[in-house]
C-alpha cells in the first residue's frame, strides 16, 4: 500500500472545495481543506500525473488545473530460483 500525500496553496478558501485528478480523470471531489491523503492499493505499474482544481460551491465553476505532479508506481519483480538447501527433523 502506498499513501500519496498532497498539499497545495490557495488564497481565501471560503466557499471553495477542491477536486483531485489523476491523468485528467477526476478521482476525488469536494475536498474541504488544502491537503489530502490518498491510499493507493494494487495500482498497476506506470507513471501517473496528479492535479488539483478549485471549485466554487456557489457558482459551480471550476478553475483550470494546478501544476501537475508525477508519481511512478512499480511492483518489484518476483524472486526466482527458490531451492531447498536442507531440512532437519
Amino acid at each position: 500500500m502506498v499513501h500519496l500525500n498532497f498539499k497545495w496553496d490557495y488564497a481565501a478558501p471560503q466557499g471553495i472545495t477542491f477536486n483531485l485528478y489523476e491523468d485528467g480523470n477526476k478521482i476525488v471531489e469536494d475536498i474541504g481543506q488544502l491537503d489530502f491523503s490518498l491510499l493507493m492499493d494494487g495500482k498497476p505499474d506506470g507513471h501517473y500525473d496528479y492535479e488539483v482544481t478549485a471549485f466554487d460551491t456557489q457558482t459551480h465553476r471550476e478553475s483550470v488545473p494546478s501544476n501537475s505532479v508525477g508519481v511512478d508506481f512499480f511492483v518489484p519483480a518476483e524472486p526466482t530460483n527458490l531451492v531447498m538447501v536442507g531440512w532437519s527433523a
